[in-house]
């Protein structure tokens, strides 16, 4: 159940579970290709992969790129697409323009990543969306944000039969331990995660390794599609 010499994509990899998703599969013998939008975390996550990883610059909304991308790869195993965007939206009361990346970064860059890595696909291989535990229990005052985590939840379901044998699931983190807390946050961050850790059953809130192990199982398991992976440290149940 390794990755030897099997190629891993991972669209926005460049930091958080994105990047230790492609640590954990270039350990697992993977040829690991991350893709990012900010040119700094690409340089962070070449360091950190090393040479034999290939880093590129996309933007995961981007059709043409997308398509480029996997047309240039020629062979692809796995892909996993981390790409989406919390808009804080209370009573929808933001311009429509503004609420549109909430839903439209997370759902049509696993429509590109789908439709353009699929026809690259051997049976069996794997396309593992990221959702998330809003999906499930929504996000006051993140509407659009928490529908974005249904749709890819269903689309996900709709693609397993669609584009079989090849595998398609989505995996659901809750709290996690990444930069984009800092961004949404600030600096009520450090407590705002301690509290959540309070809460959880397990009494911490996950590291991204943690998200990036339940990633490498979807895409190494071959007796596994059409699910909603939780990897949230019992969140949904309390």
């Amino acid at each position: 159940m390794r990755l030897n010499e099997q190629t891993v994509v991972v669209l926005g990899g460049t930091s958080g579970i994105g990047l230790a998703t492609a640590c954990a599969a270039r350990d697992a013998g993977a040829r690991v290709v991350v893709t990012g939008r900010d040119a700094e975390r690409l340089e962070r996550a070449r360091a950190t992969l090393g040479d034999g990883a290939r880093v590129q610059r996309l933007d995961a909304t981007d059709e043409a790129g997308t398509r480029t991308l996997c047309e240039e790869l020629g062979s692809i195993h796995h892909v996993f697409v981390t790409a989406g965007q919390l808009v804080l939206d209370g009573r929808l009361a933001p311009a429509t323009d503004e609420l549109r990346p909430a839903l439209d970064t997370r759902f049509w860059a696993a429509l590109y990543a789908a439709k353009f890595a699929a026809p690259h696909m051997p049976a069996g291989g794997s396309i593992t969306f990221m959702s998330g535990t809003a999906g499930r229990r929504p996000l006051p005052g993140a509407a659009v944000a928490s529908a974005s985590c249904g749709a890819v939840d269903a689309f996900a379901r709709a693609l397993a039969l669609d584009l079989a044998p090849i595998r398609v699931n989505t995996i659901t983190p809750g709290y996690v331990d990444t930069p984009l807390f800092d961004d949404i946050l600030g600096a009520a961050r450090d407590q705002v995660l301690a509290d959540a850790a309070a809460r959880l059953p397990v009494g911490r809130i996950g590291q991204p390794e943690d998200i990036a192990h339940a990633v490498l199982f979807l895409m190494q398991n071959g007796y596994v599609t059409g699910i909603n992976l939780v990897v949230d440290g019992g969140g949904l149940l309390v």
